[in-house]
Formats: structure tokens, sequence, C-alpha cells
């Protein structure tokens, strides 16, 4: 009989062990895989006078902040090009959408060429799309 309580109580020591086990590696995971997940929801090309305004709207769909610390086109910087972004400092919260302004000279670009643009994160990360000029 005694037996018997034993492996009762050293089933339950294991069934414990295990969901304190689980618990810890589920704990363990959501703290060390924080990564950034940007979504380009819209994109609009508009002429002015003198230069292609390009309006990419962003939404951060990650579980982090995402600092966008550099944008190239066609692989090149913003200084590279007659061109300049608004805002300056780009930082999406989670959950967050912002609307990016790039002005573009149209004496570097030309209407039907496509666009390589690509936001590159604070981390490294790299969320490229292509954007046609009408």
């Amino acid at each position: 009989m005694e037996e018997s309580y034993v492996t009762i109580v050293i089933i339950a020591i294991t069934i414990t062990l295990a969901f304190v086990t689980a618990y810890w590696l589920i704990s363990i995971q959501s703290v060390t895989t924080e990564f950034e997940h940007l979504e380009i929801i819209n994109r609009e090309v508009v002429e002015g006078n003198g230069y292609f305004e390009i309006k990419v709207t962003i939404e951060n769909r990650g579980i982090k902040e995402v600092s966008i610390s550099n944008i190239l086109i066609n692989g090149r910087t913003l200084d590279k090009y007659k061109s300049s972004i608004t805002p300056q400092n780009i930082e999406i919260k989670p959950g967050e959408k912002i609307q990016v302004k790039i002005k573009l000279s149209k004496s570097e670009f030309d209407h039907g060429q496509v666009i390589h643009v690509k936001f590159i994160s604070a981390k490294g990360n790299e969320f490229p799309i292509l954007i046609y000029i009408p």
C-alpha cells in the first residue's frame, strides 16, 4: 500500500515539475523573441512643382517599438539625391501607424520609373518596397 502512495507522489511531483519547466521556457521565449514587423499599408505618389512626393503609411505590427535609422532609395542614401524626408526621426510604437513623406527631385527621377525604397531599422532589419512613379 505504501508503494502506491509513493508512486502517486512521484507522478504528482513529475507533473508539477513539467508545468513549472514549461512556464519557465515560455516566459524566457517571450522576453527573448522581440521581433520587429513593419507593414506598408499604403503608398502614394503626388507630383509637385519640381518634385515627386512619396507618401508611405507604415504600421508596426510587432511587439516592440521600431526606430528607423536609415532609408535607402535604389540602394543609395537620401543625401545622394536632392531629397528630403518628413519626419526626420521615425519611431513607431506597436500598433501605431505613421505616414512618411519623401520628396524627390524631378531632376533625379522620371515618370514611369520604379523606385526601390528600403527602410532600415536601428536593429538592422530591412523593410523594402517598390514604388512606381506614374
